[in-house]
């Protein structure tokens, strides 16, 4: 498990980029109602709110307890969001408990293992949905990225906590569904500083690469500023399926 400060789960829950709402009302449409549902790798719960008014109960499975501190105190008018901790190689939920599992961009994160446990929590006809981003502006993501890369303190704990189990794993090889959301938010240097900061393997102002990656950071938002606001252009990806069944596991 990643230890995180609170500082930082706060930075996560007021900056990090929102998935697009359509996304939960399209995704019901192809798949039918979803009365339980469990976000699995919750961080502060963004995701789980967009369910939590279309469904009976949400449970939002965090592991971190800086991340669950955040979810209790902005959740409270939530009254069908039950947060717990768990990890998803360990997830505190019966056989067959839920009927959509949702992972919004953490599934990387996910030991192998992880699937066994996704598929025994899931009811048979159950279905799970996988929300990231993709940032559209190639030159913005590839200036970003290669200079993180380049950052051996970020780049290691990067090869050390994603473990980048395929989704055939848990989806066998039938094919996916995918939905696309494209969405732009304009941001000061504090709010995209402030991004950049809440991102988990993003260095602490006490560690060495605090001083180069605050730099990196400066030169992308300089390069594609205008006015003193960057536009971030991205979409939400949803993908999602019927994991395969669970007496064929690998």
């Amino acid at each position: 498990m990643i230890s995180i400060s609170v500082d930082k789960a706060w930075l996560y829950e007021k900056y990090r980029l929102p998935y697009a709402g359509e996304a939960v009302n399209e995704l019901l449409q192809h798949i039918g109602d979803a009365p339980v549902v469990a976000d699995v790798g919750a961080g502060t719960g963004q995701l789980a709110r967009l369910f939590a008014e279309k469904s009976e109960t949400v449970y939002l499975i965090e592991p971190e307890p800086a991340m669950r501190q955040v979810a209790t105190a902005v959740l409270s008018n939530f009254p069908t969001i039950d947060i717990r901790a768990g990890l998803a190689e360990a997830i505190p939920l019966a056989d067959n408990a839920v009927d959509l599992i949702v992972i919004g961009n953490a599934f990387h994160r996910f030991q192998p293992q992880a699937c066994a446990e996704l598929r025994r929590i899931l009811k048979p006809q159950g279905w799970i949905a996988l929300f990231a981003y993709s940032f559209v502006n190639k030159a913005f993501a590839d200036m970003l990225f290669s200079g993180l890369a380049a950052l051996n303190d970020v780049a290691g704990k990067i090869e050390k906590r994603w473990h980048k189990t395929p989704l055939s794993a848990l989806f066998g090889h039938d094919q996916l569904q995918t939905l696309r959301y494209r969405q732009a938010r304009s941001e000061d240097w504090p709010a995209f500083w402030g991004a950049a900061r809440a991102g988990i393997e993003a260095p602490e102002p006490d560690e060495p690469a605090f001083a180069p990656f605050a730099a990196l950071n400066r030169e992308v938002f300089a390069a594609f500023a205008v006015n003193g606001l960057i536009q971030i252009d991205y979409e939400t990806v949803v993908t999602f399926a019927r994991p395969f069944p669970k007496h064929a596991l690998p």
